[in-house]
């Protein structure tokens, strides 16, 4: 089952929660920011209450996509899968 998450603000967004139904099995993330001027720095990463280990950090351009498919599985009874945004771009987040 895919996650959809539109997020347009300053804000820390926990994508799959640690021990939650959805399983840590994931193909793709597609990040993509559909705001007509504003950049946005996206922080993706796994957390375990106590550590952060990042995936990826990057800006992402106005009306462009990030797409990441490789080795993006992780153990959901350990970890927590977080996004940070750094500004009031709109951003759509999909995880298959």
């Amino acid at each position: 089952m895919a996650i959809y998450k539109n997020i347009s603000s300053i804000a820390t967004t926990t994508l799959i929660t640690k021990g939650g139904n959805q399983g840590g099995s994931i193909n793709k993330i597609t990040i993509a920011n559909h705001d007509n001027t504003d950049l946005v720095i996206v922080k993706l990463y796994l957390y375990d209450s106590t550590n952060t280990y990042t995936i990826t950090e990057t800006t992402i351009p106005a009306l462009t996509t990030l797409v990441l498919d490789d080795n993006l599985s992780f153990d959901v009874s350990r970890y927590d899968l977080k996004l940070d945004t750094s500004t009031t771009a709109e951003i759509t987040v999909i995880i298959k």
